[in-house]
């Protein structure tokens, strides 16, 4: 019996597969293996390729930002862990934290939302919201800029030194509102201290008028997965009452999901 992990084999079905796609996938499976670098020859002799069959997986991988090239030399970059994140987001997080939003949501009387990083965006995968007639943001699978959201923040806070660095040379900063960060230099200031303090509080940065607030969710490695927090519309409210009212059972939810994911 297959395991299912294994590539199936079915005849009949042959002449439906893409190739190429097959092969890129077997190609990134090689560095799963355990190498850290490869060159278009180690790719056409483990793939069984011709050199420039090789070449155009490698390049295309890199075009779309899987791999980085130096020299002659091909290794992965942390955005193939997307790929992992959208299952882990699709299969788990979702369906465990789900109870918790809706106690966060009812208890607050906010919009509570899981978001997960997806390239420049952060993308929402659960949300609860109470009755209201003021909504905020949409509903799940919306993506925004990471940088201007407290769930995108405290997500690329999360990120490791060199991912970082990544995202602040390349992302696209545009103002949004008068009072968005968008200078690469007070961006990567700004996630420093989300990083120190473990949370973001947002104000009037994606829409004027509108704030959040946040907390990461982390893996038993420690890796920041997700960010869990309350939407709202900020009327006569400031940060402080946000971290005062909100941040305690922010953290007290994103504990408990946390030894839910330990126990999985």
């Amino acid at each position: 019996m297959n395991s299912p992990d294994t590539p199936q084999d079915n005849p009949q079905k042959r002449d439906e597969l893409l190739d190429s796609l097959t092969k890129g996938l077997a190609l990134l499976r090689l560095f799963a293996s355990g190498a850290s670098s490869l060159t278009v020859q180690d790719v056409a002799e483990q793939l069984d390729v011709t050199r420039a069959a090789a070449r155009r997986l490698l390049l295309t991988l890199q075009h779309n930002g899987y791999l980085a090239q130096d020299g002659r030399e091909f290794s992965i970059t942390p955005r193939v862990m997307d790929l992992g994140f959208a299952y882990f987001a699709s299969m788990n997080l979702p369906r465990l934290a789900g109870p918790y939003l809706k106690a966060l949501s009812e208890e607050a009387g906010e919009t509570c939302s899981l978001g997960v990083l997806d390239g420049e965006s952060v993308a929402l995968v659960a949300r609860e919201e109470p009755p209201q007639i003021l909504r905020v943001d949409m509903g799940v699978g919306r993506r925004m800029p990471a940088y201007a959201h407290s769930l995108g923040r405290v997500l690329l806070a999360g990120l490791d030194d060199a991912a970082l660095e990544a995202y602040l040379a390349t992302a696209q900063l545009r103002k949004l509102t008068p009072f968005t960060v968008s200078s690469r230099t007070a961006l990567a200031r700004t996630l420093k201290q989300v990083r120190s303090d473990g949370y973001c509080t947002l104000v009037s940065e994606l829409v004027d008028g509108f704030a959040g607030i946040s907390v990461p969710l982390r893996a038993e490695s420690g890796k920041v997965v997700a960010g869990l927090g309350f939407s709202m519309v900020l009327g006569s409210r400031d940060k402080a009452h946000l971290v005062r009212h909100h941040l305690p059972a922010l953290r007290r939810a994103a504990g408990d999901i946390e030894t839910l994911l330990r126990r999985r």
